[in-house]
This record gives C-alpha cells, sequence and structure tokens, in this order.
C-alpha cells in the first residue's frame, strides 16, 4: 500500500466540500453534516433559507461554519492577506490549510457557490487533499502551489488552521 493509498480523502458528493475538506483535514470522519447544519442553525434558526449555507440544504457552507468546526475542535482558523506571498507563512506552526475558491460547477453558476479544500503536511510531505480529485496529491512545492492559486482570482481565499497559542508564531 502506498503513502497516498493510506490517506483518508472524502469524494466530493453535493455541495459537501466544506464537510469533506474537514474530514480530510483531520484524516477521519470528525464532522456530519448534520453537525454543521447545527452550526448554521446555531447563527441563524431558520432551517430553510439559512444564510450559512445553501438555500436547499446541501451544503455550500460559509466561512462562519468553518471557523465554529475548527473552534468546537480546540483549532483557530485564520484568514491569510492573499496580497502577501505563501513564503510568510511559518508551516511549522500551521497545523493546515483551508483553501476557498469559486466552484466551478453548473449548479454553483447560478447559485454562487464555492468550493472548499484542505491541504495538510504529514511528515515532511504537503498533500493536496481536494474532494473534487479521485486521490490526495503530492505538492512538490507548497509556497509555488499556494502563490499560484492567491494570484488566480481575487476572490481566492485561504485560512491557516492552528492551535490558538500559536497564533503569534504563524508569520515569518
Amino acid at each position: 500500500m502506498s503513502d497516498l493509498e493510506k490517506l483518508y480523502h472524502e469524494q466530493q458528493r453535493k455541495q459537501l466540500c466544506l464537510l469533506h475538506a474537514l474530514n480530510n483535514f483531520f484524516q477521519r470522519e470528525e464532522f456530519k453534516k448534520e453537525e454543521l447544519d447545527r452550526f448554521c442553525e446555531e447563527f441563524d434558526e431558520r432551517t430553510w433559507f439559512n444564510p450559512h449555507r445553501s438555500i436547499i440544504g446541501l451544503g455550500n457552507y460559509d466561512v462562519n461554519v468553518l471557523l465554529k468546526c475548527l473552534e468546537s475542535r480546540g483549532l483557530e482558523g485564520v484568514w491569510f492577506d492573499r496580497r502577501k506571498s505563501a513564503a510568510s507563512i511559518n508551516c511549522d506552526n500551521v497545523i493546515g490549510f483551508v483553501f476557498n475558491i469559486p466552484s466551478d460547477s453548473f449548479l454553483s453558476s447560478i447559485i454562487n457557490g464555492r468550493h472548499w479544500f484542505s491541504v495538510k503536511k504529514i511528515g515532511n510531505i504537503f498533500y493536496n487533499l481536494n474532494s473534487k480529485l479521485p486521490e490526495p496529491t503530492v505538492i512538490n512545492d507548497f509556497i509555488l502551489f499556494t502563490n499560484e492559486i492567491l494570484s488566480k482570482s481575487d476572490q481566492n481565499q485561504l485560512f491557516l488552521v492552528l492551535n490558538p497559542e500559536k497564533r503569534d508564531q504563524v508569520f515569518i
């Protein structure tokens, strides 16, 4: 069994990319859709037309749900200023990375959908755990990979996942 085959990797279904990004980040089924939906309803009691997920409840969760999920597990998500180079990140003090980019699906073009995916360093190797990929892929140059994604569109975003006590040690 190769190292890639040992990695936990959920595949994309519906608009549940944040769920997949989180579970792929944690390398296990850490969250279920019901927990993410519950967080949405904590922010806004509406079950239908909740502004923190898609209108029809298929996913497409917003950043508030990401941050609440991380907080519920004792972690913190920190927005990365895309005007900086990824070289300014002290990767030794970051547990992982969650990207948010405009989705390229037909349905997303109608409802302004976005796609979440995670990147994690396991051992000394960075892995792209994107649920739209058939399997995780090795990232040979994390700085180049990140800078390329962030430079493609002003709408592309990156969140650093860290232990709160490391917050002041994230940037070089």
